[in-house]
């Protein structure tokens, strides 16, 4: 393409660090970066698939080309609107039901979620060039292996991967792999990079892009091994204690106070049913009592709330599966206690649980050592058992092999009513 024609590009890259200018430019067929939030690597990755020297959408005529996402919905809130701005020049069609475009040399560009790689592993004519996933970390294990390479064997294709670490999982298999089988040491602007023959790997801190307001925020909300992972791209070792954030700091004596709102986060469980019970001061969370009742059930816990409050004063922040009529006399969970008069706040789905889990850290203590929950450990003893005893897979998802133990589902609990009123994710992780 003409340089002339690349300075109308909408698209068009300015105040490039060292690393983002290394990682524009590279021509290694397989490359992976995992740098911070908001350091504009999925711009730049949108950027190679379309003007990539000698194997760019712009570049090559008559391919395919692939934008994915985990889901669908997420990769067309990720991709869609930039790449009809970014093709506006260069396009004789686009399709919002398909999600795709057609450009003038012949070559389409279509988004995708990766949730059903069958969308694109029929993609024959034209055959696929290039493709660029984001948030690979939240994919499936072996989904690159499975299904992408395959597609881009008949071309010599390439492909761009980014995403933020998830902890020690698939994605840090390939990320390590691309980077020659150790991470060298990130540097302030400089990032860090590795190389393994057709694969490379780059990173780089979100710091050397955002306003240090921004940085300052993350801190003061976030636990220090969530913003590590999240604005410094570092592939944090999960395992070990899930609410490692918890300590002396938060065993705070505080009482119920009659004259506030009780704020209660509810596990939906047989066996047991649990309810953390909390009062919320500005940012900062008193939880206060607990409810942990063997073989019971939702009306059972009902019940037993109303013997201890006035359900006028109580917002229960539940499990979201308590949708399904699957128990209780084939009434939901969620309208079981909607009749009893509480006002009930939950998610279409639930949140995450990363989110939750970072969630609940981040108040236990965050990266700035700002402690916003305080937990009355004399009244809440099974839900200090759980934040002492409940461990992390590699992926930083709770131990469910300890339920039998009695343990994770009144942390849960807690977790649901955190996310609901504090979600990190939505405050900094977009």
């Amino acid at each position: 393409m003409k340089p002339s024609i690349l300075k109308k590009l909408p698209m068009r890259l300015e105040n490039l660090t060292p690393a983002n200018n290394r990682f524009l430019h590279d021509q290694h067929r397989f490359i992976v970066t995992s740098a911070g939030r908001r350091s504009r690597k999925t711009l730049i990755g949108d950027t190679k698939l379309l003007t990539d020297p000698g194997r760019g959408a712009f570049e090559v005529p008559e391919f395919a080309y692939i934008l994915g996402a985990p889901t669908r919905p997420q990769a067309k809130d990720i991709f869609w609107e930039r790449l009809k701005k970014d093709t506006k020049l260069f396009r004789y069609k686009a399709s919002e039901t398909e999600l795709r475009v057609w450009l003038i040399n012949g070559s389409i560009i279509t988004v995708a979620g990766m949730d059903k790689p069958e969308r694109i592993e029929g993609q024959t004519n034209p055959p696929i060039k290039g493709v660029h996933l984001t948030e690979m970390g939240n994919m499936k294990p072996g989904l690159f292996d499975a299904h992408i390479r395959p597609v881009l064997s008949d071309t010599n294709g390439f492909a761009i991967i980014d995403g933020v670490p998830e902890g020690r999982d698939d994605y840090y298999d390939m990320a390590l792999n691309a980077a020659g089988g150790v991470f060298p040491k990130t540097v302030p602007k400089q990032g860090a990079y590795g190389e393994n023959g057709a694969w490379s790997w780059h990173t780089w801190f979100s710091s050397d892009i955002l306003p240090a307001s921004d940085l300052l925020e993350a801190k003061n909300t976030m636990d220090a091994r969530t913003y590590r992972q999240e604005f410094e791209g570092s592939f944090e070792d999960l395992q070990g204690v899930l609410y490692y954030a918890y300590g002396a700091h938060n065993a705070i004596e505080c009482q119920y106070d009659p004259s506030q709102l009780v704020h209660i986060g509810m596990d939906f469980n047989v066996d047991p049913m649990t309810a953390v019970f909390s009062q919320i001061y500005g940012d900062e969370i008193c939880v206060f009592g607990e409810a942990y009742l063997n073989h019971s059930n939702t009306m059972e816990m009902r019940d037993h709330i109303n013997e201890l409050f006035n359900y006028k004063q109580c917002i229960i922040y539940p499990d979201s599966t308590g949708r399904a009529e699957e128990s209780n006399a084939q009434q939901s969970d969620l309208a079981i206690l909607t009749k009893a008069g509480f006002t009930v706040r939950a998610h279409s789905i639930n949140p995450r649980r990363k989110n939750r889990i970072a969630s609940v850290n981040s108040l236990l203590m965050s990266q700035d050592g700002t402690v916003r929950m305080r937990i009355n450990i004399k009244n809440c003893p099974k839900l200090v058992n759980d934040l002492n005893k409940v461990q992390a897979t590699s992926d930083g998802r709770e131990d469910k092999t300890q339920e039998k133990e009695g343990l994770v589902h009144i942390s849960s609990a807690l977790g649901y009513m955190c996310a609901y009123k504090f979600p990190v994710k939505d405050r900094m992780f977009q």
